[in-house]
């Protein structure tokens, strides 16, 4: 029994490293090998690769080099958004803003939104602040708040310039 589970573990380790990585990847879908690219980002997503899940997602909401599918988006968005990818956490609250696949909620778009800007991800702030900005169902209108994020987001673009 342990020879299987080693012989089992030892499979799954050596078709993951015969994946290659997510720079491979990231190669592929630059070069124009979507397919590739795809293939390569499925497997390391489904050995718990959160960068690929994060990106695998985005292509299936974004519908790049596949068709939109947006149940698929959900789940791999979902499962690196859990792992705390911040981009992850950014495009889950963007579901939940716009109703992609799930029941709106601006109150859970503003939780994944917060967690994301706390880690830095300008595009989350920038979400926030409109919502801080203009109040939406259950989000009180809050202009400091809004300022507040919109500062951030400068001074971070700024820095990185």
């Amino acid at each position: 029994m342990e020879i299987k589970k080693l012989f089992l573990g030892l499979a799954f380790s050596s078709a993951v490293l015969f994946a290659g990585n997510f720079n491979d990847g990231m190669k592929a879908l630059d070069s124009g090998n979507i397919s590739k690219a795809i293939e390569q980002f499925q497997t390391l997503a489904k050995s718990g690769d959160v960068d690929s899940q994060t990106m695998l997602g985005e292509m299936y909401l974004d519908g790049i080099g596949t068709n939109q599918d947006t149940k698929k988006a959900y789940y791999w968005i979902q499962k690196a958004a859990n792992a705390g990818d911040k981009e992850a956490e950014y495009l889950l609250g963007f579901m939940y803003e716009n109703g992609i696949e799930v029941k709106q909620d601006i109150s859970e778009a503003v939780a994944w939104y917060q967690k994301a800007a706390n880690k830095g991800d300008t595009m989350a702030m920038y979400n926030l602040a409109f919502i801080y900005k203009n109040g939406a169902n259950g989000v009180n209108k809050d202009m400091n708040k809004a300022v507040s994020l919109l500062q951030k987001v400068e001074e971070i673009k700024s820095r990185d310039m």
